[in-house]
C-alpha cells in the first residue's frame, strides 16, 4: 500500500488513476468522507482531498492511505489527549505499526481495549484456536488407550476392578493462548468499569466476546503470558492461526502496561490506526491544563468551560438575537468575570478571532482577553504578547499566548501557561 503524506486542513492532490476504477466508479472507502472533502481538478486530472482537523493514518482504498500529520511539532501526544480527557479513535478497518514505550496511561489503555475488540472480531470470524491435549484419567468408561500396567498398579491391585487407567487426546479450546485472552478480557472489563469509561458500547462488546471462552478456565493470574510470549518469539503459531499473534501481543501490552508512541511511526507492534480531532483536543487540553494548576491562582478563582456550563447569551437581555457567547475558558474571581480565553489551533490568529474574543469579553464584562495558539516551530518570541488595549472608559486588554506543544516537559509548559494567565489577574 502506498502512503501519501498530508497535513491538517491542507490540500492533497492524488492522481485520478489511483482513485477511479475501470468503468469510472470512484474507488474510495465509505469512511473517507468523514475525514476529507473531495474536489476534482480537471486541468491536472487529479482529485484534491482537503484534510479536516483530524490527524492519523487513514486509508483511501486498498492501495492508498494518507498519513495526516499535525500542523505543529508535538512531543507527547498521549499526554495531551490524557490531560484533555479525550480519546484516540481506533480504526477497526486499518492498522499501522508503532514504537513501544515504558510510558502508559488510561488513554492508551482505552485505545488498546478498542484494538483488542477489533482483533476479537477477527478471531470470531476466523475461529477459536483448539488443540489436542493428551489427557489421562481413571474411569469406568473406557475410551482411547487403556494403560494395563497403570491400571494394575493403581486400581486393580486395590480391588477397583470396575475402573481402568486410560489416556486419550481431547480436542479442546483450553490452551495457554485462550487462557491469556480470557484473562485479558476479564481484566479489561473490570478496568473499564473502574475508570467509569464512557465507552459503554466497548464494555458491552467485550462482555459478549467473553462468552466465547466459556470452556476456558479463568486463571487467577496472567501465568500464560510468558508461555505465549515464548511461542510468538519462537514463531510457533501456525500460519493458519497467525491472527492469534496480534491479539496476544495486545494482551501483552495491556497486562504489562507497555505503551506506544503516537507521534511517529514505528516497527515494534501492529495495532489499529487512529484518528484524532486536534482542534477540539487542543481546546480541552488547555482548559484542563489550567484547571490542573488551579493552586497557582488565587483561592477564590473559578476556571469554567465556556462551551458548557459557562455559556450565556451574547447580547444583554431582552434581545431579539439568539446568539450565544461560548468562550473556551472563563476565569472568575468570586462573582467577577476577569479573563476570557479562546484557544485557536492555527498558525496565526485572524481579525475574526480577535473580534470574537473581544465580543465574548464585553459580553461577560471581563477586562482581559487572551487568544492561545500553538507555537510555530522556529518562532522566537516571548510566550505572552500584548496586542493592545481597546476602549477608554471601559478598557479591554488583548493578549496572544504561544503554547509550545513540542516542549520536552509539557507539564512544566502547562504550569508556565497557568502562571502567566494568573499574573494577568494582578496587573488588571
Amino acid at each position: 500500500m502506498r502512503i501519501e503524506l498530508g497535513e491538517e486542513r491542507k490540500e492533497i492532490d492524488i492522481p485520478i488513476s489511483e482513485i477511479v476504477q475501470d468503468g469510472g466508479a470512484l474507488n474510495i472507502l465509505p469512511n473517507v468522507k468523514n475525514y476529507f472533502s473531495i474536489d476534482y481538478k480537471p486541468k491536472n486530472d487529479k482529485l484534491t482531498l482537503v484534510a479536516g482537523g483530524f490527524i492519523g493514518l487513514i486509508p483511501i482504498n486498498n492501495n492508498l492511505a494518507i498519513e495526516i500529520r499535525p500542523k505543529f511539532s508535538i512531543s507527547n501526544l498521549a499526554r495531551i489527549v490524557e490531560v484533555a480527557e479525550d480519546k484516540f479513535k481506533a480504526l477497526g478497518f486499518f492498522s499501522k505499526t508503532y514504537h513501544e514505550t515504558n510510558e502508559f496511561n488510561s488513554v492508551m489503555f482505552e485505545f488498546f481495549a478498542e484494538c483488542f475488540e477489533n482483533e476479537l472480531k477477527v478471531l470470531f470470524e476466523e475461529g477459536i484456536l483448539k488443540s489436542y491435549v493428551n489427557t489421562s484419567e481413571y474411569t469406568q468408561s473406557i475410551k482411547g488407550r487403556l494403560n494395563i500396567s497403570e491400571s494394575i498398579r493403581s486400581l486393580w491391585s486395590h480391588g477397583h476392578f470396575n475402573k481402568g487407567a486410560i489416556s486419550y487426546f481431547n480436542f479442546t479450546s483450553d490452551n495457554h493462548f485462550n487462557r491469556l485472552i480470557k484473562y485479558t478480557l476479564n481484566y479489561c472489563i473490570r478496568e473499564l468499569s473502574l475508570l467509569s469509561s464512557r465507552k459503554t458500547a466497548l464494555s458491552s462488546s467485550l462482555i459478549e466476546f467473553y462468552s466465547m471462552f466459556d470452556n476456558v478456565p479463568l486463571d487467577s493470574d496472567s501465568k500464560s503470558l510468558d508461555y505465549v510470549a515464548d511461542a510468538i518469539r519462537l514463531n510457533k503459531i501456525s500460519d493458519l492461526r497467525s491472527y492469534y499473534t496480534n491479539i496476544c501481543e495486545i494482551c501483552r501490552l495491556i497486562l504489562s502496561k507497555t505503551g506506544v508512541v503516537f507521534d511517529e511511526s514505528g516497527a515494534d507492534i501492529r495495532l489499529s490506526s487512529f484518528t484524532l480531532d486536534m482542534a477540539a483536543t487542543f481546546e480541552k487540553y488547555l482548559l484542563n491544563a489550567i484547571r490542573n494548576n488551579r493552586n497557582i491562582f488565587p483561592e477564590n478563582t473559578s476556571i469554567i468551560d465556556g462551551n458548557n456550563e459557562g455559556k450565556k447569551r451574547l447580547y444583554n437581555q431582552p434581545s431579539e438575537s439568539k446568539s450565544d457567547a461560548k468562550p473556551d475558558i472563563i476565569i472568575k474571581t468570586g462573582e467577577n468575570f476577569r479573563i476570557i480565553v479562546d484557544a485557536k489551533y492555527k498558525i496565526k490568529s485572524k481579525e475574526d478571532d480577535r473580534y470574537q474574543v473581544i465580543a465574548h469579553s464585553l459580553s461577560y464584562g471581563a477586562k482581559i482577553a487572551v487568544l492561545i495558539l500553538p507555537k510555530e516551530k522556529g518562532l522566537v518570541s516571548q510566550p505572552m504578547l500584548k496586542l493592545g488595549s481597546i476602549g477608554q472608559e471601559y478598557k479591554l486588554d488583548v493578549y496572544e499566548y504561544y503554547f509550545d506543544l513540542s516542549a520536552e516537559n509539557l507539564a512544566e509548559e502547562e504550569r508556565l501557561l497557568s502562571q502567566r494567565i494568573s499574573s494577568l489577574l494582578v496587573t488588571e
